[in-house]
């Protein structure tokens, strides 16, 4: 819904009334002119000052679950069209009764933060070639209309649930990520990478992250991959024969991923406890992308001295807090926090 604007009240008062006070002539009648009653000069001021910091209250905050409330996008058409979305596709094509659904970790970043990592896109971005090839970097920071926008960490793939699942779902994500036992825990930023997405139809620049103290990010993941092996999903970050990380890939050229064991029965069968693997290389949040896949001198652009001071002088210094997993279903939200037992739903739809 588009905001409007409406016109300020003072308006008038301060001489933008278009209204003529000049006397105008019809059929040999004149109009009076007007007269504005006679001022007290020692009256008080009555207008309402504009700049008076102290008539200006500082509105609070939003609460955090504000943002929830307004997840998804107008939808603008009812096929999937990659001209209204530049060129992007989508990876799971709607049908009526699935549910697309994705598991993951969100962070809002400040408007300091929001600065910086505009500044290390605009890096790269002026430092490429200047040639046709060179792709136009896409940040993920705002809206078209400029509102800042969430980044995250995936603890899932992108899941297809049926409607009947979509309850015993969330109910099992969490008994896991109870069992987790993982408590609201802090990050930072380690290095910089491109990485594709799964059917490999975007590429995406990323922050690599740190192993955090108590190993967090990998039972996180490690919790809602056995939800996911409940419902028979495929998991996230299952290294497969190749060394190479499902779900992300950084260096294969041609053909698809051969489908692992675990990608067709899950991280286990239901109700069994996997071994805990150490996944924290895949870890990341997305910052940026392009369509096609970025070339020797763009990827070479991220070791350049430049963009390796910026990184460990500015992004390195970025402390994240995270205190919640959300889990959306379709564009239902639910929030599961990391120190109380409360799910809350929230979405256009509920």
């Amino acid at each position: 819904m588009a905001l409007v604007h409406y016109e300020d009240s003072d308006d008038d008062d301060d001489g933008h009334h278009h209204t003529s006070h000049h006397a105008s002539q019809t059929e040999g009648t004149i109009s009076p002119i007007p007269h504005a009653p006679p001022t007290n000069a020692n009256a008080p001021a009555l207008k309402r000052k504009r700049n008076d910091p102290e008539e200006k209250p500082d509105l609070p905050p939003l609460p955090a679950s504000f943002h929830d409330l307004y997840s998804t996008n107008t939808r603008v058409s009812t096929r999937d069209d990659p001209n209204l979305h530049g060129g992007r596709k989508r990876s799971i094509p709607h049908v009526e009764g699935n549910w697309a659904t994705h598991v993951y970790l969100e962070w809002y970043p400040s408007q300091t933060e929001s600065n910086t990592l505009s500044s290390l896109i605009s890096l790269l971005q002026t430092s490429q070639p200047n040639n046709s090839s060179t792709p136009v970097i896409q940040p993920l920071l705002q809206s078209p209309l400029g509102a800042p926008l969430p980044l995250h960490i995936s603890l899932s793939r992108s899941l297809v649930l049926q409607s009947p699942q979509r309850e015993p779902f969330l109910a099992i994500l969490t008994s896991y990520i109870r069992k987790s036992s993982v408590r609201p825990f802090s990050l930072k930023f380690t290095s910089l990478k491109w990485v594709s997405n799964f059917e490999r139809t975007r590429w995406f620049l990323v922050l690599g992250i740190a192993k955090p103290d108590r190993d967090e990010l990998n039972r996180l993941l490690n919790a809602s991959n056995q939800a996911a092996a409940v419902f028979g999903l495929p998991s996230l970050y299952t290294m497969n024969k190749g060394k190479e990380v499902e779900g992300i890939y950084t260096g294969r050229k041609k053909g698809s991923p051969q489908k692992t064991r675990d990608q067709h029965s899950g991280t286990a069968q239901a109700g069994s406890e996997p071994v805990l693997r150490d996944r924290s290389e895949a870890f990341h949040i997305s910052i940026a992308w392009v369509l096609n896949e970025p070339g020797s001198d763009s990827q070479a652009l991220l070791q350049n001295a430049e963009v390796v001071e910026f990184m460990e002088k500015e992004v390195g210094e970025m402390t994240i807090e995270l205190s919640v997993v959300k889990a959306k279903v379709g564009n239902a939200i639910s929030v599961i926090g990391l120190n109380s037992k409360v799910v809350e739903e929230k979405g256009i739809l509920g």
